[in-house]
C-alpha cells in the first residue's frame, strides 16, 4: 500500500508540474505575442497635376505630398521604429525612380496611431506627359515602397528587431492631383528567438 500510494503521489506531482509549466509557458508565449502595425497611404498630392488651377506657380510646384499612417493596434505593447523610407517611382515598376522621403524614427505607445507628413522635391519627372494624360480624364501612376525596421516594447523592454516593409504600391492620380487613401500591406519578417523557445516548450509539454 504504501508503494502505491508513493507512485500515485508522484504521479499527481508530475502531472501537476507539467500542467503548471505549460500553462506559465503559455502566458509568457501570450505576453510576448504581437501584431505588425497597420499602415496606410492619405493625402498623396502633386500640385502640378491639379487641372482646377492653372497658375504658374501651381504648374512649376513639382513637390509630392503624402501624409503615412500608422496605427499599433495592441493593447499591452508599444513599438519603436527606426527611420522611414518611403521611395517613390514614376510608372508602376522602378525604371523611372523620383527619390526618397525620410521619416524620423520614432516610438508609438500601445493602443495608439500616428499621422506623419511627409514631401518629396521630384526633379526628374516628365511632367507635360503626365499633365496631358490627366487632362484627356487618363490616370498617372506612381509606385510607393516602404522599408524600415521596428522592435516592440514588450513590459520593460524592447525585444529583437524586424523589417517592415511594404512593396510596390501603386497609386493611382487623376486630375485632382490626389490619389484616394490606400491601405498599405505591410510585411514583417523574423520571427524572434524568445517566441520560437516558448512555442517550442509549448508542444513539447
Amino acid at each position: 500500500m504504501s508503494d502505491h500510494g508513493s507512485s500515485h503521489t508522484c504521479c499527481f506531482r508530475c502531472t501537476k508540474f507539467i500542467l503548471t509549466a505549460g500553462l506559465t509557458a503559455l502566458f509568457v508565449w501570450l505576453s510576448l505575442r504581437t501584431s505588425k502595425p497597420s499602415c496606410s497611404l492619405h493625402n498623396f498630392y502633386l500640385p502640378a497635376l491639379n487641372l482646377s488651377d492653372n497658375s504658374n506657380t501651381t504648374r512649376s510646384n513639382h513637390t509630392l505630398y503624402f501624409q503615412l499612417n500608422l496605427n499599433n493596434k495592441m493593447k499591452d505593447k508599444g513599438v519603436r521604429y527606426d527611420k522611414i523610407i518611403l521611395s517613390f517611382y514614376y510608372g508602376t515598376n522602378t525604371s523611372i525612380a523620383l527619390g526618397n522621403s525620410t521619416i524620423n524614427g520614432f516610438y508609438q505607445g500601445h493602443d495608439k496611431k500616428a499621422k506623419k507628413k511627409g514631401k518629396l522635391e521630384i526633379q526628374k519627372m516628365a511632367w507635360d506627359a503626365a499633365l496631358k494624360n490627366v487632362t484627356n480624364t487618363s490616370k498617372v501612376f506612381f509606385r510607393v515602397d516602404v522599408a524600415t525596421r521596428i522592435s516592440y516594447k514588450i513590459i520593460f523592454w524592447f525585444g529583437k528587431k524586424h523589417n517592415f516593409t511594404v512593396e510596390n504600391k501603386t497609386m493611382e492620380v487623376d486630375g485632382t492631383g490626389k490619389s484616394s487613401a490606400q491601405q498599405l500591406h505591410c510585411y514583417l519578417m523574423g520571427l524572434g528567438f524568445p517566441l520560437i523557445v516558448l512555442v517550442s516548450l509549448i508542444l513539447l509539454l
